[in-house]
């Protein structure tokens, strides 16, 4: 019987069974198809599952990141979680800089500590951000159903893609991202009428919700969060989001400061608490993007083809 190694990781996390989950596959004699490693991640179910297909020269490593509903062209829990397994347990020692090729783009990971990777913070550099169209607070609210008292209209509500695409949506306090309540017919309809659904968007995924507050739970973050998506025909929660958290830096980088060091807090809403550590600047139209943080092996065992 073919066997393949796999792991699981928490990615976005100080301790164990915080953070995001993450099953990383080693598939470096690329056994598993498309529809296997559909399958797989569908069977593993969690947001997304990563598939390490080929390494070239211990520098650069193809990824392939699937949801258990399809392929992903970028993600970002899973490139820091998939680098974490690459620092760990495929090189002879842990590098500084590590190369992903994405199905979206090559992502740059920069390991701060490789002397000490279980404790050290990856940081990746997203590609360049697409400012997409803004939305009035008046049809957010009454599309989405969220009190406009909640919403904080001081700040635009704008989509926002790295490689993927959210709509960052700012909120005015954590009493208010507490008592979002969407519901998935709604948020469809949202979507739908502005073909941004998966079944009649460009690029076959539909756009997901960003939510943020200046008000934490923690008094040392800056911003607490909540994602919200459509996926596998129900109304989910990511506990940490890589992806979104770059286009929320692209979003303050444009709208707040033109640098920017912040720790966002999320998943806390869900029992899962998550630290992303941003890192940005905007500098003659260019803007770079970098997300970071933790990642806590779980588990390692053999998968059975």
């Amino acid at each position: 019987m073919r066997k393949i190694k796999f792991y699981i990781v928490d990615v976005f996390a100080s301790h164990k069974y915080e953070g995001n989950q993450l099953a990383v596959f080693v598939d470096s004699e690329n056994q598993l198809s498309p529809n296997v490693m559909q399958t797989i991640a569908k069977e593993i179910n969690f947001a997304e599952t990563s598939f390490i297909k080929e390494n070239k020269d211990d520098n650069r490593f193809v990824v392939k990141i699937f949801t258990p509903e399809h392929e992903v062209p970028f993600a970002g829990h899973p490139s820091i979680g998939t680098s974490f397994i690459i620092s760990k347990f495929l090189l002879p020692e842990p590098k500084r800089k590590l190369i992903l090729e994405l199905a979206h783009s090559d992502i740059e990971i920069s390991v701060l500590q490789p002397e000490n990777i279980d404790k050290s913070i990856l940081f990746m550099k997203q590609s360049q951000p697409e400012f997409r169209e803004t939305f009035t607070h008046h049809e957010v609210s009454t599309e989405l159903g969220i009190d406009i008292c909640h919403l904080d209209n001081s700040l635009p509500i704008q989509e926002i893609s790295t490689g993927l695409p959210y709509i960052i949506i700012p909120v005015k306090n954590l009493d208010a991202i507490e008592k979002i309540d969407l519901q998935y017919s709604s948020f469809q309809k949202f979507l739908e009428v502005r073909k941004k659904y998966k079944t009649n968007s460009i690029t076959g995924h539909s756009t997901s919700l960003f939510f943020f507050t200046r008000e934490t739970y923690e008094k040392e973050n800056s911003f607490n969060t909540r994602m919200l998506l459509l996926e596998n025909n129900k109304l989910s929660e990511d506990a940490a989001t890589g992806s979104a958290n770059g286009c929320l830096l692209a979003y303050l980088l444009r709208y707040h400061d033109k640098k920017i060091t912040a720790t966002v807090e999320q998943g806390f809403q869900m029992g899962r608490r998550s630290y992303l550590y941003l890192e940005g600047e905007s500098k003659n139209g260019k803007y770079a993007i970098n997300i970071g943080g933790q990642t806590k092996l779980v588990s390692e065992g053999v998968w059975h083809l």
